[in-house]
């Protein structure tokens, strides 16, 4: 093809609109279609050559057209991720560098948009830094859209009856409508995998082709530019008042789509190119794929070393940073390599060279995920033990239960090389009283007020700070904690499947933390334990909106319809309630606040009551802005900064309303605050156990250490509304 100058100009004002979203831009919102316009661009450019290949010569070479791709995509492409991974080893938190490996490997293998559909799938990862690499989705969607267009078009265009690029059109008008209609059902039902999918986004790609295959013929020439500029307008629409609002791709996305193919169709001689040929958008144009590249890890890395909230000063500093490693990059890697005349000449050798790319992007992830820094202090801490409450005894063991009589554990765990201890040893024995503790009367344990003192991470940390993340209950590994589901899961059935008695755990990802302590208490009383949670699914009818995914989580109201039939069809007699306090409202995308609670909570405890259904209320646990295993290992001397305060004044009086609703309705209230917490100090690490797995989750560990202090609240309770008292 001829180059064509627009496309060039075009391709600036996508990247333009994609670092200004990025980097925070005021009046950029939308700034995320740029990514939209570059698939467009793609499916019109490539079905041009591809089409033009097969009317020429009546064939497609594949080879010679994955090596024109590889030749154009890799080198520079391997050289950003090798890159990140050398910066991310010496710049960035060690316990995510495991998780970036995996990542690297995935972009390299050209299928990291899925890895992130999967991640996506967690309502509270939006908290989770994003991934230095997770730019590299719409690398991955379009080089996926390389290998299996091609073929595609050599088959259609090969094999038929009449005209071959009605033939090619009318495949392509089927895999746009498919993919359109996918993209709109599915952006409020799976927004993560709409928005990464290749399935999904391959319609923005097919309406370029159709574009390509049809050409400009049916557009007069006397309406180019009318057609032009309206396509620019409604590029620049989007830009500007597509936001946080906008559940993206769907059916919105047709209008950055459509504009973007009107202003392909005017072509280079509309008046647009006024605009679009400015030679600044020509340098621009000419760079987009490396300033892509490169912008997004160079803002990541800054933001981990200098905080999120980037001043002007430093924002311009690190636009200078990603326009000079662009500017390297386009002429000693992209330029030589996509230039060289031997790769040019031989196909083979230009595939080579991608295979060696790959290579050299896959060993930069082993490489990290190989690399173990040295997060040592030198210190060892005993397992921390529980004090007896009075009452009849039960067993304590945070990992499994071992039966009465648990002795007492004083001892202090010795090291042959000298390194200090730190000792926290009381009686492993506590007793339940014969009645629900009233939570007022509750104090932390010794453990907890002794880990006031500690100041360093200790080396045998459990869970250790690199994997604490996955530090979950079973239920996230049998898929019993949900995700986009409409309908109650009927065999997440859990504790003593055959005990007599039955009881469930209802709520979101902070009701699914304390699975672990009462499977472990059902399966010693011989309770049945349903298992009914979903990420961003609060057990108050209210409808929540997701800030990451931009999206009403619509499917909680009949998921908690489902959850309510289900428990009155299995005779449950206690439903344990908790949910994350700052899930946000989709009326102002604003954290729940407490005259819902105030509204809603009393009637929803009568609506149990009523089914015959006893509930328990468990409130929230603290939490910190940043993920607590980042914060330690970034302070291993330091766990004091780390550590979660007294609870903010928007989220005491919750705790509030839940006290109010627990007396005026007299329902059991647990308050892990009072557990976790002494003079508004939580520490974040007990002993050898690590509190939290992120910033607002306890670690499954943890939890099941304080299995004792929750059997104390609930078995007795439990016992008598089972025995109807």
């Amino acid at each position: 093809m001829d180059h064509r100058r627009d496309i060039e100009g075009l391709r600036a004002l996508a990247v333009l609109a994609v670092l200004s979203y990025h980097f925070g831009i005021p009046g950029f919102g939308g700034g995320y279609v740029g990514v939209d316009v570059f698939f467009v661009v793609s499916g019109f450019l490539i079905t041009s050559l591809l089409v033009a290949e097969f009317e020429s010569t009546n064939s497609i070479s594949l080879r010679a057209f994955w090596a024109r791709r590889a030749r154009r995509l890799l080198p520079i492409s391997a050289t950003v991720l090798a890159f990140t991974c050398v910066a991310a080893a010496v710049l960035v938190d060690a316990t995510r560098l495991d998780d970036l490996a995996r990542d690297v490997a995935a972009a390299a293998l050209f299928s990291v948009n899925y890895v992130f559909a999967a991640a996506g799938t967690d309502y509270l990862a939006a908290a989770e830094p994003p991934s230095l690499v997770q730019h590299y989705w719409s690398l991955a969607v379009e080089e996926q859209f390389y290998l299996l267009w091609p073929v595609l078009i050599l088959l259609v265009a090969r094999f038929g009856r009449g005209d071959r690029r009605r033939r090619i059109s009318s495949v392509l008008v089927v895999i746009a409508v498919a993919s359109f209609g996918l993209s709109a059902a599915s952006t409020s039902t799976s927004p993560s995998w709409s928005y990464f999918g290749l399935h999904t986004r391959a319609w923005e790609l097919a309406i370029g082709a159709l574009l390509a295959v049809f050409g400009a013929r049916w557009l007069p020439e006397s309406r180019r530019t009318a057609v032009g500029w309206a396509g620019l307008v409604a590029v620049a629409i989007s830009v500007v008042t597509f936001g946080d609002a906008t559940g993206f791709p769907g059916w919105i996305a047709i209008v950055p789509v459509l504009g973007t193919a009107a202003i392909l169709a005017a072509g280079d001689g509309a008046s647009t190119t006024v605009l679009l040929h400015r030679p600044v958008l020509q340098w621009i144009g000419s760079r987009s794929y490396s300033l892509y590249l490169w912008h997004w890890p160079v803002l990541m890395i800054a933001k981990e070393r200098l905080g999120d909230e980037l001043s002007g000063r430093a924002l311009v500093a690190v636009a200078l940073v990603v326009v000079g490693l662009s500017e390297i990059g386009f002429r000693s890697i992209e330029n030589p390599v996509r230039r060289a005349r031997s790769l040019r000449r031989d196909p083979v050798a230009a595939l080579c060279l991608g295979a060696v790319m790959v290579a050299v992007s896959s060993t930069s992830a082993f490489a990290l995920s190989s690399y173990d820094p040295d997060l040592t202090t030198g210190v060892l801490a005993t397992t921390p033990t529980l004090e007896p409450i009075t009452g009849t005894t039960i067993t304590i063991d945070p990992a499994e239960s071992t039966g009465e009589g648990a002795t007492e554990t004083t001892s202090p765990v010795v090291d042959s090389t000298g390194s200090t201890l730190i000792t926290v040893a009381t009686p492993t024995t506590i007793v339940a009283p014969v009645r629900l503790v009233r939570m007022d009367e509750v104090t932390a344990p010794s453990a907890v007020v002794e880990a006031r003192s500690n100041t360093v991470v200790p080396d045998n940390l459990l869970p250790p700070l690199g994997s604490a993340k996955y530090d979950t209950g079973i239920v996230y590994d049998n898929d019993c904690h949900v995700y986009f589901d409409s309908v109650a899961k009927t065999d997440c059935v859990f504790g003593d499947p055959n005990g007599s008695v039955t009881v469930a755990l209802f709520g979101d990802s902070h009701a699914a933390q304390w699975f672990p302590a009462l499977d472990v208490i059902a399966a010693e009383n011989g309770w049945r334990l349903l298992s009914l949670t979903q990420g961003g699914c609060p057990f108050l009818d209210v409808l929540t909106y997701n800030g990451k995914d931009k999206v009403n989580l619509t499917w909680c109201q009949p998921w908690r319809d489902s959850v309510r039939e289900y428990l009155r069809s299995q005779n449950v007699s206690v439903v344990f309630l908790s949910q994350y306090y700052r899930l946000r409202a989709a009326s102002d995308q604003d954290a729940i606040g407490v005259d819902e609670w105030d509204a809603l909570l009393p009637a929803l405890v009568d609506s149990f009551r009523a089914d015959g259904i006893e509930p328990v209320l468990i409130a929230d646990s603290p939490y910190l802005e940043d993920e607590v295993p980042g914060c330690l290992a970034a302070n291993r001397s330091r766990v004091d900064r780390c550590a979660p305060g007294n609870a903010t004044p928007e989220l005491a009086v919750i705790d509030d309303s839940l006290r109010r609703v627990a007396a005026d309705r007299e329902v059991g209230l647990i308050e892990p605050r009072r557990w976790l917490c002494v003079d508004g100090y939580c520490p974040p690490v007990v002993g050898n156990l690590l509190v939290y797995r992120d910033q607002s989750h306890l670690s499954a560990t943890f939890v099941q250490w304080l299995t004792p202090l929750l059997a104390v609240e609930i078995v007795d309770a439990v016992r008598a509304v089972a025995s109807g008292e």
